[in-house]
């Protein structure tokens, strides 16, 4: 339990301030508080169980060492001690303590609940960085890997079944515009819908995906709250005189996630839109569940000679062969492992600013991106998301993502009608953001 209880404050986040842990019925305090801990727990149970079956000596002695480490860890969080500096030299860690010296010397103290949530929440992860660097034998281990691979394998039914729709929909002649914009909605929002299995916020466990995905965006429309799918499409057929056609995507989670952004990412190159789609993962393990470059290549691997699925073959197959001829690129840089907002990108990173103005689309997936483009501050949700970005326009800006903390912005001014319509039956108001931070509703922004 944690103690330095003086300044917490038993209300949600003011409007237009930044999420706090200290304020204790937001879902920062839920996740620092409950959350948190668990995720600790998940790892250690897999270094103890990874311990038991596949290391040597000297690799479980310093299993136990880093063990100790990361429930002291968990302990620092629950005691909302003070924040420090990144014990390791590693480049990403030099660029976090210029970083943490800046805020230390504009704030008198920085505690894990007092603090800006983002900053805090991207802190933990640089910390269990720090400890797996300091050994000598697991200094590049992911201890995330094995939930990323179980939550492979809990897709792959409702991922065959997308493979099977596009290799059918790859077969056809060439679509007139009607049936391409159909097929372009669909494929986004099979992308959108894809974000709700996200390991860090279902706390390290993965979902069995059993549904028919191609039914469930129908069905799924009404969750939706803010939809620009249409502006999108309009934006992509505008002729923009960009070589080569280049759309960026800034990942969120593996696995299935990554699985409907591959597919959006081929509707893409198939049909013209873009020679190369840019994906931009994690330079280190990262939120459970991000995409790192040897998550990016060991998924492709795996669909092509691991799946028994024909389908998932020949997509596999299709997708390694894009990789192998740069339509689909990795980049991995350090500025999304940082804490920082993207309204900071064009003055703490003009080189990757520039490199994503030279994109005809930049899709932001997931939470914690769309977190960062609107300062994780606590909008009222009707303040429109060009507003909310902040400045932040190297170009066409899409962001895709289901709810699951209570920052939102660009809604109509009915949502709550909309929200009271389907959840009529749930009494959704007697919970305290019920609707902002479950998965259930999505959004779908551009700005331009």
């Amino acid at each position: 339990m944690a103690c330095n209880y003086d300044n917490f404050l038993e209300h949600n986040t003011p409007n237009n301030e930044p999420l706090r842990g200290k304020y204790m019925k937001s879902f920062g305090y839920h996740s620092l508080m409950h959350r948190m801990p668990t995720i600790f727990s998940e790892i250690i149970g897999i270094l103890v169980y990874s311990k038991a079956e596949q290391f040597n000596l000297a690799n479980k002695e310093e299993i136990d060492n880093v063990v100790d480490k990361l429930e002291l860890l968990s302990s620092e969080i629950l005691k909302n001690n003070p924040l420090r500096k990144i014990d390791s030299s590693s480049t990403l860690s030099l660029m976090w303590n210029q970083i943490l010296e800046k805020k230390l010397n504009s704030d008198s103290v920085l505690t894990w609940f007092g603090t800006e949530w983002l900053f805090t929440e991207n802190y933990l992860y640089i910390r269990i960085k720090e400890i797996f660097e300091k050994t000598k034998m697991l200094q590049n281990y992911d201890p995330f890997k094995k939930l990323k691979y179980n939550a492979f394998d809990k897709s792959e039914t409702t991922m065959i079944a997308i493979a099977e729709f596009l290799i059918f929909q790859f077969s056809k002649k060439e679509l007139n515009d009607t049936s391409l914009k159909a097929l372009f909605i669909k494929m986004l929002k099979i992308c959108l819908w894809g974000n709700r299995f996200d390991l860090s916020l279902n706390i390290g466990k993965s979902k069995n995906i059993t549904e028919d995905p191609l039914e469930a965006i129908v069905s799924l429309d009404r969750y939706i709250l803010a939809d620009h799918s249409d502006e999108i499409w309009n934006t992509l057929n505008v002729s923009i005189d960009k070589n080569p056609k280049i759309i960026d995507i800034i990942l969120d989670n593996s696995a299935y996630e990554l699985f409907t952004d591959m597919c959006l990412a081929d509707f893409f190159v198939t049909y013209g839109f873009a020679e190369v789609v840019v994906f931009h993962g994690k330079s280190i393990p990262w939120y459970v569940s991000d995409v790192t470059k040897p998550d990016f290549e060991h998924f492709l691997n795996r669909l092509e000679k691991e799946c028994t699925s024909s389908a998932l073959q020949k997509i596999g197959n299709r997708w390694n062969n894009y990789y192998t001829a740069g339509k689909f690129v990795i980049e991995c840089e350090e500025f999304w492992t940082l804490p920082h907002c993207y309204s900071a990108m064009a003055n703490e990173d003009p080189e990757l600013y520039k490199k994503l103005s030279a994109s005809q689309l930049l899709i932001f997936k997931g939470d914690l991106n769309y977190r960062k483009l609107i300062g994780d501050i606590n909008w009222e949700p009707s303040t429109a998301f060009k507003d909310a970005l902040c400045k932040f326009q190297p170009t066409a800006v899409v962001a895709l993502r289901t709810l699951k903390c209570d920052c939102v912005c660009g809604l109509n001014s009915d949502y709550e009608i909309k929200i009271d319509e389907n959840d009529k039956d749930n009494n959704y108001l007697s919970s305290t953001n019920y609707w902002q931070v479950n998965g259930k509703y999505a959004v779908v922004h551009l700005s331009k």
